[in-house]
């Protein structure tokens, strides 16, 4: 086999194996979503989790870190690749849209679906205890983000933490109408839909 065909299958390998992972990670976080709102958070366990799933603890771990990230695996991760090209000015250049682009992608961007944000929206109304832990990430998130902000020309901590503010408001917003009305599109559409009229409203004169 030539070099060249052996990194072709090597890369194809490596493609479907990542892809094994995540599939496999979404089955645990949609399992335990479900025990989450028809048991409680509390009432199930770990093993309750794994048995569901079909695998064992192990394994289980293998794909998350504790039964709190199962449940609430959809929340944002911002890579460290993420945080280099905000740090530098990018990708556009433009606060607003850099942090509504940074954000929309560690949410899943274009392969992230209703039924996801559908699955924490029900855990929390069945066990608003987690919402604390979800704000508290959040907050943890923010405060990160800004500390990388700061270093973007012109940017200080008032205007960085302004910028999440509006950003914040424009995703929750779409978040709500991807749960509301499914059909008025995913999450990017809705997001770029909502920015549009949030710049209608700061620059409204009426």
């Amino acid at each position: 086999m030539h070099e060249g065909s052996e990194g072709a299958t090597l890369h194809s390998v490596t493609k479907s194996a990542i892809a094994a992972r995540g599939s496999r990670r979404t089955t645990i976080i949609s399992a335990a979503q479900r025990l989450a709102v028809s048991c409680g958070y509390t009432g199930f366990t770990v093993e309750d989790l794994a048995e569901a799933v079909g695998c064992s603890r192990r394994t289980l771990f293998n794909h998350v870190s504790s039964k709190e990230e199962a449940v609430l695996g959809v929340l944002p991760e911002v890579t460290d690749e993420q945080v280099e090209v905000l740090r530098g000015g990018g990708p556009t250049g433009h606060l607003v849209e850099d942090l509504l682009t940074t954000i929309v992608d560690s949410l899943g961007g274009d392969d992230g679906t209703v039924e996801d944000w559908q699955g924490l929206h029900d855990v929390i109304l069945r066990n608003p205890e987690l919402l604390a832990r979800v704000q508290e990430y959040v907050d943890e998130l923010s405060s990160e983000l800004v500390t990388h902000l700061v270093h973007r020309e012109g940017v200080d901590a008032d205007v960085a933490w302004m910028g999440l503010t509006v950003v914040a408001g424009v995703v929750s917003r779409s978040v709500r109408d991807c749960i509301d009305d499914p059909a008025r599109g995913p999450l990017p559409t809705r997001v770029r839909h909502n920015l549009g009229l949030t710049r209608e409203v700061l620059t409204d004169r009426r």
